[in-house]
């Protein structure tokens, strides 16, 4: 019987593949536009790269392949570094993709393994270096690389120049270690923009970046000159250090041109990041979630963020910059480019529709952690904020770590800190705050709003910052143990209003005039993972306001909200308001209780096989209303109760993720046969105090319960003559040279 070498599938499918699959694709994919080249644990360089006779080294493919080109890097490790070269154009980028192979019954990508690999200078495991642009890296492992001296920095992807449209897609990024963490650094993904040409349209989505132990430095860096970015749907967790960081005013770029600015962060999911464990922060609760560190029009979207250090933090860490908070005489690239002195600024951040919970120092945090200086100075806390703008967040049990004065102590729901004043212009409404009785940790300190710096406190250079420190209003509070005097809000260093109506009474400024103190009827706030959507009778429903314009913060003209600071869309991806009605908090009330569940829907490109012939099975995982982030794990394709092959979900977004999974004929049964996607549900390590750190071995807490499918029919048609055919496979290049 003669095999059929193409094969029907939607061609708009991502393709997971392992060899016999491969093989009857090639023809379609000659057929696109540019070269088309193959990389296999078992080839070799001296072979023309095709499917019959692959490349062995994906750095060979990186030395030769020009615009257009696209790389597939069949399942398999590869020890070695990766550096480009080379660069696409826009209309004919240059992609590397891994095609993973079924090895057993597991679905393997191709891996690059940093095992025993020696760092030199910063390198990454994938380098783009210089002035690169559009390059796609896609779908690999890139793991184990490990620096001893801190001298180097070792990094599973390090991007550093200038260029356009470089593109790191749904990568798993992990075991980055620098083994001297007092001073050294290591990253999973940085990006440097060192030029007055920016790096810009960077993408950075669909990732899992895990178990790094990065020093003084952070799991995903943007620095200096990176601009039009977005970072959205990746699943950062169990790292030593800051989560996703976007940084300003360091020196990377040119005076002048040294902000990451201009980016969407979207999506993300973040736990499980701290520095209790590492010895270059102190060990200390002091690492955030997500930071703005000088970064400047960053829109903070629909994250979930859970038991980290801090949620987020908007300042900077800098102060050499202006009057005006930047290293500008003028806003936008005008005036005259000159350093400075005084308090430069994390500016223009609109941090909206995002989960904060059970952060271990603080949900959010704005203001200088230091106070500004006489000498000013780079890296020593002297920044500010400025135009940061915080809508229909929530909040939730934020400050489960008592902590010690060399640890850091909790500060809560809000912290407001050092440098800020009426004059910055920060918001924070429509926010969802609640202190329940007790986390999985400990009892919550039940502090709502910590604004712990006088309002007459003195600063150097006749600086001024007069109150109230921010703009509050519309907002709900609450807690389990109710409103404490002392304890609960903390105003601009007062905290003796003996009721929350004496808060909103006498504080500085009169802020939260129209604010409620009010449980706020969640649906389950002790599941796991706590579902904080609200019940219809919350108070939270129709309690906000829409009144602020994009001029009191930002709103991306490109972006889906170009003209609402309020986003166009709440946490879960539904209509942000409701004609002119807005929620209070991240979630906008849809008439009916969610309570926690997850699907998982099955789908294969063909429903019929002949012999020899494969398709793509895609499971997709949704997790309703999806508090605790993407759903990760594994998931299996079964038939009846055999297994045939299990694959990982990479995230596609704030609550889902998915997996594509190559299926051939031989793997079936003649006939229908009857398959199911099962996914493994999840757990979590409990973290983070100094015998949990990220990253260890310490309890796990479930988190998303596992899910069947609804079954689908494959049929498959065996071969009619009496000697099973033998189908053709790819790599069977016995007669090629081999190195």
């Amino acid at each position: 019987m003669k095999c059929k070498y193409a094969i029907k599938r939607n061609v708009g499918a991502v393709r997971m593949a392992f060899l016999v699959f491969v093989l009857m694709a090639a023809h379609s994919l000659t057929a696109q536009d540019g070269a088309v080249y193959y990389v296999a644990a078992t080839g070799s360089d001296s072979n023309p790269g095709t499917l019959a006779a692959p490349w062995l080294t994906i750095q060979h493919a990186a030395d030769l392949v020009t615009a257009g080109s696209t790389v597939h890097v069949m399942g398999g490790v590869y020890n070695g570094f990766v550096n480009f070269p080379n660069s696409g154009t826009e209309s004919e980028p240059i992609t590397f993709e891994s095609e993973p192979l079924v090895v057993g019954s597991t679905v393997q990508p191709a891996i690059i393994d940093g095992t025993g690999l020696k760092v030199s200078g910063t390198q990454g495991l994938i380098t783009i270096s210089g002035h690169r642009s559009y390059i796609t890296v896609k779908g690999f492992e890139i793991r184990n690389l490990r620096a001893d001296s801190e001298d180097v920095v070792p990094c599973g992807v390090w991007i550093t120049g200038s260029g356009s449209g470089v593109q790191i897609l749904n990568n798993r990024i992990h075991n980055i270690v620098t083994t001297k963490e007092q001073n050294g650094n290591g990253c999973g993904l940085f990006a440097y923009g060192t030029s007055k040409t920016p790096i810009s349209k960077l993408v950075v989505s669909g990732n899992e970046v895990d178990h790094l132990k990065t020093g003084n430095s952070e799991s995903v860096t943007l620095n200096g000159n990176v601009t039009d970015f977005q970072v959205t749907n990746n699943l950062i967790h169990d790292n030593d250090n800051i989560g996703l960081d976007f940084i300003g005013y360091e020196g990377t770029g040119p005076v002048g041109y040294d902000q990451a600015s201009y980016g969407l962060v979207s999506g993300n999911t973040v736990y499980n990041i701290s520095g209790i464990g590492n010895v270059g922060e102190g060990n200390s609760y002091d690492a955030d979630g997500l930071y703005c560190d000088g970064c400047a029009f960053v829109t903070f979207e629909r994250n979930a963020v859970f038991q980290v250090d801090y949620g987020i933090e908007t300042t900077s860490e800098n102060q050499i910059c202006q009057a005006t908070g930047t290293e500008w005489s003028l806003p936008d690239h005008r005036g005259t480019a000159a350093t400075g002195k005084l308090p430069c600024y994390g500016m223009n951040a609109t941090v909206r529709n995002n989960l904060f919970y059970y952060e271990n120092a603080s949900g959010i945090s704005i203001g200088g952690y230091a106070l500004a200086t006489e000498e000013g100075g780079g890296s020593n806390g002297g920044g500010s904020s400025y135009h940061d703008v915080f809508v229909n967040n929530t909040l939730f049990d934020n400050g489960t770590q008592p902590g010690n004065d060399s640890e850091g102590t909790p500060s809560g729901d809000f912290q407001i800190q050092n440098q800020v004043g009426k004059a910055q212009g920060n918001y924070f409404e429509n926010n969802l705050i609640h202190e329940s009785a007790s986390s999985p940790y400990s009892v919550s300190p039940n502090m709502w709003i910590h604004s712990y710096v006088p309002s007459d406190q003195a600063y150097p250079d006749s600086l001024k910052y007069p109150g109230p420190p921010a703009t509050l209003n519309y907002n709900l509070y609450g807690s389990a143990a109710g409103y404490q005097e002392g304890t609960s809000i903390l105003w601009a260093d007062v905290s003796s209003f003996g009721s929350f109506s004496k808060y909103k009474a006498d504080n500085l400024g009169g802020e939260d005039a129209d604010s409620v103190d009010a449980q706020p009827e969640f649906v389950n706030q002790g599941a796991s993972p706590p579902d904080l959507y609200t019940s219809r009778d919350s108070r939270t429903i129709d309690g906000g306001r829409a009144h602020l314009s994009c001029s009191d913060g930002w709103c991306d003209p490109n972006g889906d909200s170009p003209n609402s600071i309020y986003g166009s869309t709440d946490f879960l991806g539904n209509p942000r308001k409701d004609g002119s009605r807005i929620d209070i908090g991240a979630y906008q009330n849809a008439g009916h209780p969610l309570e926690n569940s997850v699907t998982v829907d099955l789908s294969s490109a063909e429903s019929s096989l002949k012999e020899c012939e494969s398709t793509v099975l895609t499971v997709k995982v949704t997790a309703t209303p999806g508090g605790g982030g993407a759903p990760s794990g594994t998931v299996s394709i079964m038939r009846g109760t055999a297994l045939l092959e299990t694959a990982t979900l990479m995230p596609t977004g704030i609550n889902t993720t998915a997996a594509t999974l190559p299926l051939s004929a031989s793997q079936l049964a003649h006939g229908d046969n009857t398959l199911t996607a099962v996914y493994s549900g999840n757990s979590i390590a409990r973290c983070c105090t100094p015998a949990e750190t990220p990253g260890g071995t310490q309890k796990m807490i479930p988190w998303y319960s596992g899910a069947t499918s609804e079954p689908i029919t494959e049929n498959a048609t065996a071969a009619a003559a009496p000697t099973q055919t033998v189908c053709p496979k790819a790599g069977d290049y016995s007669s090629q040279s081999r190195r």
